[in-house]
């Protein structure tokens, strides 16, 4: 299946399939999908795709650390209102599971708790760096890769994710 990411400012489109699509995501590109629009990516969609990954990726584990577990709720507050969680919360969430990866990666148990930490990092970083566009394109990338998360399911996810906010 084929995907054209619009730029609304300039009018350029990138025609992507699913192996692109979430590598190509940038804030305010038009989805279209056979010439359907389907939503206009937000960095709120980014955080949300982050934090629907790093769901992904925790029930493939036997373990997750608080930390990861502290890190989303926050993030799931800051997704329903991102008044309610303060910029040093999510910044203190984030270096909490950036460490608990960290533990776990040195622990070398890198396939459950690791992954767990690092999705929950990447989800609250890309949060609190609300200006940081490339930020949460990466932390979406990396998100996705971490989680082992098929290009379709992505695709699937997002397109599902933006017609929903319509």
């Amino acid at each position: 299946m084929k995907y054209t990411l619009l730029n609304p400012l300039t009018g350029a489109a990138a025609l992507v399939d699913a192996s692109g699509l979430t590598r190509e995501l940038q804030v305010n590109r038009i989805l279209l999908l056979s010439g359907e629009h389907v939503g206009i990516i937000t960095h709120r969609d980014l955080i949300s795709f982050c934090r629907w990954c790093a769901g992904v990726a925790i029930a493939r584990c036997q373990t997750v650390p608080p930390e990861a577990h502290a890190s989303l709720a926050l993030v799931d507050k800051w997704l329903i209102d991102p008044a309610a969680v303060s910029n040093e919360e999510l910044s203190q969430a984030a270096a909490a599971a950036e460490a608990a990866y960290v533990e776990a990666a040195d622990a070398e148990a890198a396939d459950a708790a690791a992954v767990a930490a690092d999705t929950t990092w990447a989800a609250a970083e890309a949060a609190y760096i609300e200006a940081a566009v490339a930020e949460a394109v990466w932390a979406s990338a990396r998100s996705a890769a971490r989680a082992d998360v098929s290009f379709e399911a992505q695709a699937q996810w997002l397109v599902d994710h933006l017609r929903s906010a319509q």
